[in-house]
């Protein structure tokens, strides 16, 4: 659900492919000291937006995460929010928090090279868990560890405040009609529900405002593809891109329902535990904040619905208009069981609140 924080780059062509720029790994190489490279590298499976490769030298092994196309490289705060998501992850990990982040030159993370970005990582051979394999143990761990975050607090002075863009009423109309007048997918669904979603508008904004009261910095995007798990059943924490300051609570509930699969066969259970580990681990949920985090969830995926929606409407790109069909399906899907169970899960965090 979590929408980029970085600058689309304007009409961008693709870049060449890491295996196709020979000269882009031998710099690489030198840049970091990886050792002697073969000339060659493999691509890998487990990036959704940007392209993934395993490069092998002499001295071990690495991961490439080549930055997608869309990312505008020519935009120094976009260049410096990415550097910033990294610097993240590894100070996280200095405070022990189990955190995958990229090899640097003096908090340098992200390399530019003929306007392309590269992030390199030391290999893992850790695997996320299939939402279907989720036991109990990993809702303890993530809750946990979660915890450990927030009661870190540490500090990122290249970390921006990320600015907060509050749904607005006319937007939600026109896109709704824009989806209606190009007969897009559920379009029927949105007008019949329009009301509702009017409602959960006017929330946002006052919720995300009381929730900037108090913020530390953390993930932002901790769902079961941003942890891996080695043999030993270890976590361990990857792509923080989506890192800023957020309000504990809020990040919490939010991950507290994406693990329990609100936006597919929701169960209580997984929702419940990772509340009562988070507590149990030395975490804080505000009851005051309770009402807002619910409110401002359910403005982001609002917010995330309309942007799918302006996807499903494009005339030109169908691979993004089919994307935009489906994720407006997925939220509409994940709003309408929030509303179904609003009242229960309130209870259940309010249970646990202090």
């Amino acid at each position: 659900m979590q929408k980029p924080l970085w600058r689309a780059a304007p009409g961008r062509q693709m870049s060449k492919a890491l295996s196709d720029s020979p000269v882009h790994i031998e710099q690489l190489c030198d840049l970091l000291e990886l050792g002697t490279s073969p000339g060659t590298v493999s691509r890998v499976s487990g990036g959704f937006h940007h392209r993934m490769w395993r490069l092998e030298t002499q001295n071990g092994c690495f991961a490439v995460k080549q930055l997608a196309d869309d990312m505008d490289m020519n935009d120094a705060a976009t260049v410096e929010q990415i550097n910033a998501t990294e610097i993240t992850a590894h100070e996280f990990s200095c405070h022990e928090i189990p955190s995958l982040y990229s090899l640097h030159l003096d908090r340098q993370h992200l390399h530019l090279l003929d306007g392309v970005g590269y992030l390199v990582y030391p290999w893992t051979n850790a695997t996320a868990c299939h939402r279907n394999g989720i036991e109990e143990y990993h809702a303890i761990t993530v809750a946990s560890t979660l915890a450990h975050m927030h009661r870190s607090d540490i500090q990122v002075p290249e970390l921006r405040d990320v600015p907060a863009f509050p749904v607005t009423a006319e937007r939600v109309v026109d896109l709704v009609q824009l989806a209606r007048q190009r007969n897009v997918r559920y379009s029927d669904i949105l007008e019949d529900r329009l009301d509702d979603i009017l409602r959960i508008v006017a929330l946002h904004a006052p919720a995300l405002e009381q929730l900037e009261s108090h913020q530390v910095v953390s993930h932002g995007d901790l769902d079961h593809k941003n942890i891996l798990w080695d043999e030993k059943g270890e976590p361990l924490l990857i792509d923080w891109e989506s890192a800023r300051r957020l309000n504990p609570t809020y990040e919490l509930l939010l991950e507290a329902l994406d693990w329990g699969g609100i936006t597919a066969h929701f169960d209580a259970r997984p929702f419940t535990t990772i509340l009562r580990a988070y507590i149990d681990a030395g975490g804080r949920i505000v009851e005051d904040m309770i009402p807002a985090a619910s409110d401002a969830i359910q403005g982001a995926w609002v917010n995330w619905l309309l942007y799918n929606v302006g996807r499903a409407v494009g005339l030109k790109d169908t691979h993004q208009r089919a994307i935009g069909s489906s994720q407006v399906d997925l939220v509409l899907s994940a709003l309408l069981r929030m509303e179904k169970q609003a009242d229960r899960l309130t209870e259940i965090a309010m249970r646990y609140a202090s």
